[in-house]
């Protein structure tokens, strides 16, 4: 990513550790406020574009666009906090940095190695970045501000993302102590930061959902039982999205476990460059400058690993789970959950450097799928009588940005 000119910081150990140690234990708490704002992102984004003036009146709907909105609203929401989550410079850079970090690492790709470190930085893209940069810290200051007055005051604390960055520092986890190697205590950083969260989190979290959405828009049964589960499922938990409601959504579950097996976003997973001569437990030697990567695509559709690979089934793991269940085989059960990991599903990596945040995007994508399915019908626009096909790029696939979605109000 030539993060040296990008200024993609990969290597800020304080936010996995702020995501599995704050974050994670977290949910709990947030379910009800990750559930509120999908609802007011909602409300916002779609509702006014649908009638409900009559049932059989149809809206087409950009989806994708839409759900890109609702994400970094919804995510902004723990990542930032509410002060900023509607706020249209907060929501301009979630979304606006992602796309100006890959401008900026195809033009530098494309300029000569030896000319990169004297004229990187006068590049336009390069210089978006750091525009954007100075464009956070400019809405986060005073909130940064006001929430260190509160902490001078003794008031009770915020319980988000900027709040536990914030707090890491003055546990001794910031650069003046040296553990981390961040100096997570000025507003720069804190900017920094939020912008590397978004960039990792939004745009990943909406082309799943999209992809989600397409494959229920094709298929009206899918709709229904999709429906008829969460609607059980609320009933049963006094319509809170509790962690235990959630995790009985198990065939909504399993659709997106599906979703991602069968549209991956990458072809492969964690590539790494080794930077030193690397030696493996069997002698053998990784030379420095190798590209290492997990062939995540071929695993998916490896028919020694799932029956009929190339066939997309929405409950393929909801009953791979049952089968494991009635066996008694309960890990084998647990490893066809959404957010497990193992060598056969390896979207969200594996092992200790599996994605930190992936149990807080389920539970968006559940919230916010719930509420498409609770609240409207979908369907394919005129003339379209199959799934959208991907969009496949170098790395992996994408769904389609350019496709609407109808939408009509139950």
């Amino acid at each position: 990513m030539h993060t040296k000119y990008t200024l993609l910081t990969t290597h800020e150990a304080v936010l996995p550790h702020t995501v599995k140690s704050s974050l994670t234990p977290a949910l709990p708490r947030l379910n009800p406020q990750i559930s509120e704002e999908v609802q007011i992102a909602f409300s916002q984004e779609i509702a006014p574009l649908i009638s409900d003036s009559s049932s059989s009146d149809w809206a087409p709907v950009n989806i994708n666009s839409k759900l890109l909105r609702i994400v970094a609203k919804v995510s902004g929401r723990v990542f930032i906090g509410p002060e900023l989550c509607q706020d249209e410079r907060y929501l301009s850079a979630a979304v606006g940095y992602t796309v100006s970090v890959m401008e900026a690492q195809r033009a530098v790709e494309k300029m000569s190695p030896w000319l990169r470190p004297f004229a990187a930085w006068r590049l336009k893209e390069v210089r978006r970045l750091a525009q954007w940069e100075r464009d956070a810290m400019a809405f986060l200051r005073p909130v940064v501000d006001a929430r260190r007055e509160k902490q001078r005051k003794g008031e009770e604390m915020d319980n988000d993302m900027l709040q536990w960055l914030m707090d890491s520092a003055d546990q001794g986890q910031g650069k003046q102590h040296g553990k981390w190697g961040e100096d997570t205590t000025t507003t720069r950083k804190l900017a920094r930061l939020q912008l590397v969260i978004s960039f990792a989190a939004i745009h990943t979290t909406t082309l799943v959902t999209t992809h989600a959405v397409y494959s229920l828009a094709a298929d009206k049964g899918l709709q229904a039982m999709l429906r008829e589960e969460i609607q059980e499922v609320l009933e049963e938990h006094d319509g809170v999205f509790t962690t235990s409601a959630l995790q009985a959504m198990k065939k909504t579950d399993s659709f997106l476990k599906e979703t991602m097996r069968f549209h991956p976003l990458s072809q492969t997973s964690f590539s790494r460059k080794v930077l030193k001569p690397f030696v493996l437990s069997n002698g053998q030697v990784i030379p420095k400058g190798s590209i290492i990567e997990v062939p995540n695509y071929a695993v998916s559709r490896d028919p020694e690993v799932y029956s009929n690979p190339n066939m997309f089934d929405p409950l393929r793991f909801y009953n791979l789970r049952n089968e494991a269940r009635g066996k008694g085989e309960m890990e084998q059960a647990a490893t066809s959950q959404f957010v497990s990991v193992n060598k056969d599903f390896l979207t969200f990596g594996y092992g200790r450097h599996a994605c930190p945040g992936r149990f807080f995007a389920a539970n968006e994508i559940k919230m916010i799928l719930a509420h498409l399915v609770m609240t409207y019908e979908m369907g394919l626009v005129e003339g379209e009588t199959e799934r959208y096909k991907d969009w496949d790029i170098v790395a992996g696939t994408i769904p389609d940005p350019t496709k609407d979605v109808m939408f009509r109000k139950l």
